[in-house]
């Protein structure tokens, strides 16, 4: 009764020991003794035998791709081991662990060179990472930011749009990229980025108010208005963008809403001067208005009341505080003791006028 049993176990085993055998060409055998002995050449060359041979042998091309990845030939690399993962599975996390262990060690190697100051040392790291794994976003994300301390805009642009090629919805490229754009002058290009990244999130601040920017430098006014009071509604704390409306709203000659504007600058910080400075001017300006207003209705030979002469000195009086706190804060430029010295002049103050006027022509000489 053993008999029986024990003979067709042993031609099962046998037959098995055979497949096993056959699955494996002598290539790869002879590839896999010299990977022992840590020779990577003669196993390169085995294995190249082998691919050409067995095309279908999955365990022949990742092998390969690792030998080509101990020479640094990683676009062979990652041929080798697209065509081992195309033929079937069983290599897919030797795959993965290969290339990880070497982008690591280049992307760690990248950042100790920025670390140290070696700019071109870590440029070259991350284009080996980005060569190791062309899917992988981190390297490129430090590619471009190293690209950028190197003063090469257009190799960050560059390298900001190969991120979206991989991923179009990189908010954070997209907003890297209209800050190149920026630099570059380039701002109907940061309008088309950001405009993008509101179709990936409309309550994006940073996105409305890159268009509010951009806008404001192509001199489209009303549009970077209305950017500015979308972009301020999601951030309403935003001290720039503030700041940036209250500018275009006096530019627009709407000095109340750039004098409360302003003043939310100053309650947040007393000592900002341009906000300091642009009050005072507002008033300044809203006095001369008034006057102009006053003087053709006299010409005309209507009647001025005095409480349209009290309004008139009042928006003086309020320019006086703003622009001494300005003078106080930065106190060299002329036209400022020059404006200075007409509002004192306004409110009846001749002698402070006078001194202001003196401070002026001081300073020009």
């Amino acid at each position: 009764m053993k008999k029986k049993y024990w003979m067709p176990v042993a031609i099962v085993l046998s037959v098995a020991v055979l497949v096993i055998i056959g699955c494996q060409s002598k290539e790869v055998t002879s590839a896999k003794v010299y990977i022992q002995q840590d020779n990577w050449d003669k196993a390169i060359e085995q294995l190249e035998m082998a691919v050409e041979m067995y095309p279908n042998d999955a365990e022949a091309h990742y092998l390969l791709g690792e030998g080509y990845a101990t020479r640094g030939e990683w676009e062979k690399m990652n041929d080798m081991f697209e065509k081992s993962a195309a033929i079937n599975m069983t290599f897919r996390p030797q795959i993965k662990n290969t290339r990880d262990k070497f982008w690591v060690t280049n992307f760690n190697s990248g950042v100790n060179r920025i670390n140290g100051g070696d700019i071109a040392g870590a440029i070259r790291q991350f284009k080996t990472c980005v060569r190791i794994d062309p899917k992988r976003i981190d390297a490129y994300r430090n590619l471009a930011v190293t690209y950028l301390q190197a003063d090469s805009l257009e190799q960050a642009k560059k390298t900001r749009f190969q991120i979206l090629s991989i991923d179009e919805k990189h908010v954070e490229s997209i907003h890297a990229l209209a800050n190149i754009f920026f630099q570059l002058k380039e701002y109907n290009q940061v309008v088309e980025l950001e405009q993008k990244a509101l179709k990936i999130n409309p309550d994006d601040g940073d996105a409305v108010a890159n268009i509010a920017l951009a806008y404001d430098y192509l001199g489209e006014k009303d549009k970077a208005i209305d950017q500015y009071v979308q972009a301020l509604e999601k951030n309403p704390d935003d001290k720039d963008l503030i700041f940036n409306l209250a500018r275009l709203n006096y530019m627009n000659n709407h000095y109340d809403e750039a004098i409360k504007l302003f003043n939310k600058i100053i309650e947040a910080n007393p000592d900002d001067y341009d906000a300091n400075l642009n009050v005072g001017n507002a008033y300044l300006s809203m006095g001369d208005n008034k006057r102009k207003t006053l003087v053709d209705k006299e010409n005309n030979g209507e009647k001025v009341e005095q409480t349209e002469r009290d309004e008139l000195i009042e928006f003086y009086n309020k320019a006086i505080p703003y622009l001494e706190k300005a003078v106080e804060i930065k106190g060299d430029d002329s036209n400022v003791w020059n404006n200075l010295g007409v509002a004192y002049v306004n409110v009846g103050d001749a002698e402070k006028g006078k001194a202001a006027f003196d401070k002026a022509e001081e300073l020009r000489q």
